[in-house]
């Protein structure tokens, strides 16, 4: 068996438990049929919750975390909340294995392009009319953020939305400077960003000149969406029923962040997942990498490491021939349906959920909130560390919630991996080769997700 096709198999077998989607889907509680009750008074006996997250960075991530534990349990003390740490590469199988045992948290995270998939499985319990209208209704989070909030195609409201993941790019302004590059203009757009690119490998310094985490992992796909929709292209239709990966538009656009990282990459960063890519830049592995909004509060809070000494900024990603593009997530907060003590879940995510709690958590952990209006006031608003995100919260793009997105993403994954494995620049021939089994591997899943090709 080769390298490839083990890698690919595992990844799929994390996603076959939820490859067998069910046909119907989630209906909306009503208020009638729950008697419009919400959320769990002081009154009621003392319970304990159990609530995955999982993180973005490191330990500043931990610590809003257990935060936003202690302050909710001094104004509901009969609510104690107990959180667990799950990483991220292994979030899926236990969150697959814990809809199917009933044996699970009360609340947990999940990615926005997980929402489809767990919903579809009939896992989540509906938010009722009168628990949305608790929160502020689905005007106070970003358009964007609510598309993930339920089903394609469905009503059901099954993970209210929490924190956004938007990335950009983050660059060392020493190496900027010795290789004679403009901050200013340097990544306007592709040609721009690749001279620039040209530019740092040929000024002689010891540093590459990118910073991009290519083990087979679901980071991959977040970097190279945003090169697909910037050339005019995208992943799937709207309907989210067929393929477009190996159509002419979406070949160019990863031909070129294939060509870029396979010339300009760090070989260290190559062999890194992409959540390992950060504390890498900051130990000074690279001079550009892009990553979401966490990183700025981890840079400014530990300022000292070797890749961060010389100064650091932020940058939009580069506009494309249709413009900029950037992919944009994140994670919405969901109260399984085997939750002991659906209620008392129900206020800690309406605790999380809320712009007191938004405002202070993404300034703790330099996370951005879904809430819209928590960032006001604050250095998320003000600070110009965080000035290329608020640009790219405007060029955001979202993947389909669809039931079957989860495998759809391993496929993506597990095939483009054989991108970066080549460590050349490939001919268009070769990703167009490579993007058309990628794309029959889709059209399959789409067909029928229970058929992902595990034997």
């Amino acid at each position: 068996m080769t390298r490839s096709t083990a890698v690919r198999r595992t990844a799929l077998a994390a996603a076959a438990v939820v490859a067998t989607f069910a046909s119907v889907a989630c209906s909306p509680r009503t208020d009638s049929e729950v008697g419009a009750k919400v959320g769990y008074p002081a009154g009621e006996p003392a319970v304990t919750l159990d609530f995955w997250y999982m993180p973005y960075g490191g330990p500043i991530q931990d610590r809003a975390v257990h935060q936003e534990a202690d302050k909710f349990h001094e104004t509901h003390p009969n609510i104690t909340v107990n959180p667990v740490r799950i990483e991220w590469s292994e979030a899926l199988t236990r969150l697959s294995t814990a809809t199917t045992s009933s044996e699970g948290p009360d609340v947990t995270v999940l990615g926005t392009t997980w929402v489809g998939g767990f919903s579809a499985l009939d896992a989540l319990r509906p938010y009722t009319e009168a628990e949305i209208a608790a929160v502020g209704g689905k005007d106070v989070f970003s358009p964007a953020s609510w598309t993930a909030s339920h089903r394609l195609g469905s009503d059901a409201i099954t993970a209210l939305p929490w924190l956004t993941d938007i990335r950009a790019l983050f660059y060392r302004k020493d190496v900027m400077a010795k290789a004679g590059v403009d901050v200013t203009t340097a990544f306007t757009d592709w040609a721009a960003f690749e001279r620039t690119l040209k530019k740092i490998k040929a000024s002689g310094s010891p540093v590459w000149p990118l910073a991009i985490g290519n083990e087979n992992n679901f980071g991959i796909i977040h970097n190279v969406a945003p090169f697909i929709w910037g050339a005019g292209g995208n992943l799937l239709d709207e309907s989210g029923s067929k393929a477009l990966l190996n159509e002419p538009a979406a070949v160019d656009g990863v031909t070129f962040y294939q060509r870029m990282v396979a010339a300009y990459d760090d070989p260290r960063a190559m062999k890194l997942n992409s959540s390992d890519v950060p504390a890498a830049f900051a130990n000074g592995i690279g001079a550009i990498t892009i990553d979401n909004s966490q990183s700025v509060g981890d840079y400014l809070a530990d300022p000292d490491r070797p890749g961060l000494q010389g100064g650091w900024g932020t940058a939009p990603l580069p506009a494309g021939a249709t413009g900029r593009h950037g992919f944009q997530g994140g994670s919405g907060l969901a109260i399984l349906k085997s939750a002991e003590h659906p209620d008392a879940a129900f206020e800690w995510v309406k605790y999380l959920t809320s712009e007191e709690s938004q405002r202070r958590y993404g300034v703790t952990s330099g996370l951005w909130p879904a809430r819209t209006a928590a960032i006001a006031g604050t250095r998320l608003e003000t600070d110009p560390a965080y000035a290329a995100f608020r640009e790219m919260l405007k060029a955001g793009r979202i993947y389909p919630s669809i039931p079957a997105w989860i495998v759809v993403e391993s496929l993506i994954a597990t095939d483009l991996a054989d991108l970066w494995h080549a460590a050349r620049p490939l001919t268009r021939a070769e990703v167009q080769a490579i993007l058309d089994r990628t794309a029959t591997d889709i059209d399959a899943v789409l067909k029928d997700p229970s058929q992902t090709g595990i034997k």
